[in-house]
């Protein structure tokens, strides 16, 4: 068996490098939990990053992941969605679906360029992420344009295609409980539909 020589007493550090050391270590962990991670993961335990603008910033930021990202399957059933009745002209379009926490789903219309369509759209109380975007028919996968994004709790307005394709939302509940949203539409589409 090999024997592993000890440090003699001159090797070891002394108490005023301990605490050096330790008063490091606090300092990096200070930092990490009010800048780091509310600028990276919108995570802001102590409210710092907030008042700092950063926890926007990283809210942003995992939005934009989550949008780039292919949806994961959900852990549990996904909860229905209304169907897509037939369109009429001029009749609105009414979608509902229920996040689980930390969930994300979409609702796109297919439309022409030019075309436009007259939207609302709101939770049942609390703000989620979201994004106001479009694919172009044809584009590669994860091309995409961003029109509007942030975090509300509804929102309503007119929206202009500026190219064949999809157009629609992405929202994310970053709540700890499930988030019913429902969106209406009335204009120029050929579908409006949650995606799976």
């Amino acid at each position: 068996m090999t024997q592993v020589p000890q440090p003699g007493i001159g090797e070891l550090p002394s108490l005023r490098q301990l605490n050096r050391a330790t008063l490091i270590a606090f300092g990096a962990a200070v930092i990490l939990v009010t800048t780091v991670l509310p600028a990276e993961y919108g995570v802001d335990p102590t409210g710092v990053g907030r008042l700092l603008g950063l926890t926007e910033m990283g809210e942003t930021k995992q939005a934009d992941a989550a949008s780039h990202a292919a949806p994961a399957p959900p852990a549990v059933a996904a909860p229905a969605a209304s169907p897509t009745p037939a369109l009429k002209a001029g009749e609105p379009v009414e979608v509902t679906l229920t996040l689980a926490p930390n969930e994300g789903r979409e609702v796109k219309a297919t439309m022409k360029a030019g075309g436009e369509f007259d939207y609302r759209w709101a939770t049942d109380g609390p703000e989620v992420r979201f994004e106001l975007h479009g694919e172009q028919t044809g584009a590669a996968e994860g091309d995409y344009t961003s029109y509007e994004k942030g975090s509300s709790a509804g929102a309503s307005g007119k929206f202009r295609a500026p190219f064949d394709g999809t157009h629609g939302w992405y929202w994310r509940n970053r709540t700890d409980r499930p988030v019913t949203i429902t969106v209406t539409a009335t204009g120029d589409f050929e579908k409006f539909a949650a995606l799976p």
